[in-house]
């Protein structure tokens, strides 16, 4: 129920008709319009809701002004609208705000059907703007908080990357990929851009203060994602198990099982780079497969320490 009161549908409706009660109570003319404005003015994220709510306001002052000067001095006729809206929509389009068209022009029709222009009409149009703007931006103020189905957006996109991982410390030793492997993939690439929108709207909804955390996190994600990605490539051509296979196995599973927001991986990076130092140690190959196999597994604990230093960047820069 609650998050249907928050629905876009909701609010249009409610500021609609709150904003033409407040116009028709106090008498304004035409009051229905504050309505109209109320709906295009609804959007959103709380920080578009600001900034389309500040272009409409000047927007409709230029429309407003303009209009009274044009009919005042060629007279309240279509042929002097048509100017108006010649005159009027290349500035509101090199003034990059487009969105406060719509309303200019209806508000200019105010005007255009008055028998007398005068300050009254002004002064209505500015009082039907203010209206349907300031009640829309009342409701949207009243935003659904979504920081509760990122976490839970975030744990789950957690528990794919540990399946992830482990599958590749079997597939390291078996050689054999999971047939549900595209399935995963599939699934958490679905999950990722999702909580990519999600994060967005989070940070248009903080007025007063920055943060990106969020951004910042799913990002992260996207591009550790992205390894995990050139990760599984190298499988199509690992055909032979070392000893240095086996090890590997092991300390991708060690990362899988330690995958989780707070770890600045630091500790797993020392343990790659201790683990790498042990490769240079162990016996050169034997023939060309082999070599072409260990530069293969070389390749991939690159792409390892890659997935763990962009972790370890993200958790440094908070």
């Amino acid at each position: 129920m609650i998050k249907y009161l928050q629905s876009k549908t909701v609010k249009m409706a409610l500021s609609a008709t709150m904003a033409i009660i407040l116009s028709n109570y106090i008498g304004l003319q035409f009051g229905v319009t504050s309505g109209i404005i109320a709906i295009l003015s609804i959007q959103d994220t709380k920080k578009e809701a600001l900034i389309v709510g500040g272009r409409r306001i000047i927007t409709s002052a230029l429309a407003i002004f303009l209009s009274f000067i044009l009919y005042l001095l060629l007279g309240n006729n279509p042929i002097v609208f048509g100017l108006f809206l010649l005159i009027f929509i290349p500035i509101a389009q090199m003034l990059k705000m487009s969105e406060g068209i719509a309303v200019g022009a209806v508000l200019s029709t105010h005007l255009l059907i008055s028998s007398d222009i005068n300050l009254y009409w002004i002064i209505n149009e500015a009082q039907l703007t203010v209206i349907g703007i300031g009640v829309a931006m009342m409701f949207n103020l009243y935003s659904a908080s979504l920081e509760y189905e990122f976490e839970k957006n975030k744990h789950r996109i957690e528990d794919y990357y540990r399946a992830i991982l482990s599958d590749m410390a079997v597939t390291l030793i078996t050689q054999a990929v999971p047939v549900y492997e595209q399935e995963i993939l599939l699934n958490v690439e679905k999950l990722v851009e999702k909580s990519k929108a999600m994060a967005q709207v989070i940070n248009n909804n903080n007025l007063f203060k920055k943060n990106d955390y969020y951004i910042n996190y799913i990002e992260m994600r996207i591009i550790q994602l992205d390894t995990m990605k050139r990760m599984k490539k190298h499988f199509s051509r690992f055909y032979m198990t070392y000893e240095q296979t086996k090890i590997l196995s092991e300390f991708t599973n060690e990362i899988a099982m330690n995958l989780h927001e707070n770890n600045d991986c630091i500790e797993l990076i020392e343990k790659l780079n201790l683990l790498r130092k042990g490769y240079a140690s162990m016996e050169l190959p034997k023939n060309r497969d082999e070599f072409e196999n260990r530069a293969l597994l070389f390749q991939f604990l690159n792409d390892l320490e890659d997935f763990l230093i962009i972790k370890k960047e993200f958790k440094q820069s908070f």
